[in-house]
């Protein structure tokens, strides 16, 4: 575990790095990324100048769903983006051997070697957001934040395992962009709460691509919605689509011929 630390360390410094060797650049993207997130607080503020709720959950309510968004969002263009779009790259070069040789997870070497740091600030005002959501609902108890720190990190497991196994499909694939596309396309809907979505919608956004688990459940335990069987759920989806993922990435080993051969 040191070791595979020891490297996440390494990986983070060298972005920093290379991410501050172009100044502007970084500057440009920081203010960015917090227009990006005004704008959405903007639309939130004025939907809810229309209508007391949205599915049932008020504003601040809504302000705790609209934080683990953005945590999700952030995390996404801050680790998963960066590495995983890069696999068809390391296929098609013949440079995933590099990642294969090493004496240590390839799985891995794939996942962090790559942080964009310039949304780092989206993570702090994200947090942010959820606690002023959960004081003002009066739900900022000890007990919801470890349930909401806990679904996080189920939550966080789920997203790393799906944009895992799309990306891995570039072993077959070649070009998987139109994939991410469709993920981010998904992804919109997480902004909302389920509930606000119609039947068929729910059960598509629930049991077929698992976005309700993502942003609506662990919100839910933030301001007090949750119940025990959404709270299992995550823990089982989470373990599932995290091995599914290793299985899915030796088999893709497996039948993987090298490019340069």
């Amino acid at each position: 575990m040191k070791r595979y630390l020891r490297l996440l360390q390494i990986f983070v410094t060298n972005s920093v790095q290379l991410e501050l060797e172009y100044r502007a650049n970084f500057f440009f993207n920081t203010c960015n990324s917090l227009i990006t997130t005004a704008t959405g607080f903007l639309i939130l503020y004025v939907m809810f100048s229309k209508a007391e709720s949205l599915g049932g959950w008020s504003f601040d309510e809504v302000l705790v769903l609209y934080g683990v968004y953005m945590i999700f969002e952030a995390l996404v263009d801050i680790f998963l983006y960066p590495n995983l779009s890069r696999m068809t790259e390391y296929i098609r070069k013949g440079d995933m051997d590099f990642f294969l040789l090493k004496p240590i997870s390839s799985q891995f070497m794939v996942s962090v070697r790559y942080t964009r740091v310039w949304m780092f600030p989206q993570l702090l005002i994200a947090f942010a957001l959820i606690a002023y959501g959960m004081n003002q609902t009066g739900q900022l108890y000890l007990t919801n934040i470890i349930l909401l720190t806990l679904l996080l990190a189920c939550a966080l497991v789920m997203v790393y395992a799906l944009w895992f196994i799309m990306n891995t499909t570039a072993f077959w694939l070649v070009k998987v962009e139109n994939i991410s596309e469709l993920w981010f396309a998904f992804f919109q809907a997480a902004s909302f709460p389920v509930s606000a979505f119609p039947s068929w919608a729910r059960f598509l956004l629930t049991f077929i691509v698992p976005i309700a688990f993502i942003t609506t459940v662990p919100a839910s335990a933030a301001v007090g919605r949750l119940t025990w069987e959404f709270g299992v759920s995550s823990l089982f989806v989470a373990a599932l689509l995290f091995v599914v993922s290793q299985v899915f990435w030796r088999y893709a080993v497996a039948n993987y011929t090298s490019a340069s051969s």
